[in-house]
């Protein structure tokens, strides 16, 4: 497998490139595209506005407005109802033109769009209580249920949920060592501009276990 190291404006630049830049264009704003006074008016009426379980799936595969909007305003129970058939059908082509980006940097074709869009829909945090996941062993992609056989171990604070979301994306590859954003939770040792994160409450190395509740040393 072709293994691609991407910094963010590459990224940017291979989006662009495959017609389908404004994927990620919400991600990292709540309000999606929304103005504030919207928000603001939708959080003091009580409305839901907003929802995301995974990083860059309704944000990164929902590009419609109108239909993000919908998709943020029901509960993931509806995200499979034929009411919500239009969201799923935009993913799976926000998916195929993923597919045609991994097929263009020369990667593993990665499964079936609608294959895909079943581990991703509903958009809901998976965890199989059956799993055991040592310290220093990623979450986000250790899960064993379901065809596709990840994104059941829940998510742990340092997992690296965006290479890991683009490799699979991109070239179906769950471990996030095909596409990368050279960006991660411990920063880039020897690299003053990405310094990364302390080790969390109670660790004394990167892969020990954490104490709640859960907090680093500021650097």
């Amino acid at each position: 497998m072709k293994k691609l190291t991407l910094k963010a404006h590459s990224i940017s630049a291979l989006l662009i490139s495959a017609g389908f830049a404004s994927i990620f264009a919400g991600c990292g704003n709540d309000n999606n595209g929304r103005t504030g006074e919207q928000a603001g008016t939708a959080a003091t009426s009580g409305k839901q506005i907003d929802r995301l379980a995974r990083p860059a799936i309704n944000e990164g595969l929902i590009i419609s407005d109108g239909l993000l909007n919908a998709f943020n305003s029901i509960p993931p129970s509806a995200d499979l109802s034929d009411a919500a058939a239009p969201v799923r059908a935009q993913a799976v082509a926000s998916l195929k033109a993923f597919g045609a980006l991994g097929q263009s940097l020369g990667t593993t074709p990665a499964p079936a769009p609608e294959v895909i869009a079943g581990a991703f829909f509903p958009d809901v945090m998976r965890i199989d209580t059956r799993l055991r996941i040592p310290p220093g062993t990623p979450a986000y992609n250790a899960g064993t249920s379901g065809s596709l056989g990840i994104l059941t171990g829940g998510r742990k604070i340092p997992d690296d949920v965006i290479d890991i979301t683009l490799s699979f994306l991109v070239a179906g590859d769950a471990t996030g060592k095909t596409v990368m954003d050279n960006v991660n939770y411990w920063g880039v040792e020897g690299n003053p501009n990405q310094p990364g994160h302390q080790n969390l409450n109670g660790q004394t190395d990167r892969n020990g276990p954490a104490t709640f509740p859960f907090l680093a040393t500021p650097n």
